[in-house]
């Protein structure tokens, strides 16, 4: 028996270690495999018509409808764009332009004109009469 494991003592605490490479792997492996499941689970719940998205090249749209893995996304000025599904990056956050455009729909205030030279010609002129 002393002979066998001086002879083969190496092979085997390589095989051991083989086994446990594989072990770890496998585990690592289902937990990402569980990952990918509830991110899809988690799409598939917030992907509802209306909803903001972001694709993978950084295009943002609003989520129409969808035909098996092809998405329709419009754009904002209503153009609509088909999409594939696995290019689909957030759902549910707003565009960075959202801030803008509701900034944008409220009345601009009036901007007083600065040292006459914002002003048309003719009120400049009247002025310095």
């Amino acid at each position: 028996m002393e002979q066998f494991i001086s002879q083969y003592g190496m092979f085997i605490m390589l095989g051991i270690l083989l086994i446990a490479m594989m072990w770890f792997s496998n585990r690592s492996r289902q937990k990402a495999a569980e990952k990918q499941a509830e991110r899809e689970r988690q799409l598939a719940e917030e992907l509802v018509p209306g909803a903001w998205v972001r694709t993978a090249v950084g295009f943002w749209g609003r989520f129409v409808d969808q035909d098996g893995d092809v998405v329709v996304l419009e754009t904002v000025d209503g153009t609509e764009m088909y999409w594939d599904r696995q290019m689909i990056r957030e759902v549910g956050t707003q565009p960075p332009f959202a801030a803008e455009s509701q900034e944008a729909d409220e009345e601009p205030e009036a901007i007083e004109p600065v040292l006459g030279l914002d002003m048309p010609e003719d009120a400049a002129n009247e002025e310095k009469n």
